[in-house]
């Protein structure tokens, strides 16, 4: 007997669970709801504040 392991897709906005085959991905290989249109893309960070500032 062989294994296939799958990974899946969960949407953090709508909670649908598919297969990730089965799910369209972007131009930069982020993966898209096909339910509600969600991206996944990471979070923009920026550096303001002197705490992000490096010294030099």
């Amino acid at each position: 007997m062989s294994l296939e392991w799958v990974s899946y897709f969960t949407c953090h906005r709508c909670g649908l669970k598919k297969p990730s085959s089965e799910v369209p991905y972007d131009h930069l290989g982020y993966a898209i709801c096909p339910a509600c249109g969600a991206e996944t893309r990471p979070a923009a960070t920026t550096a303001t504040g002197a705490q992000n500032v490096a010294d030099g």
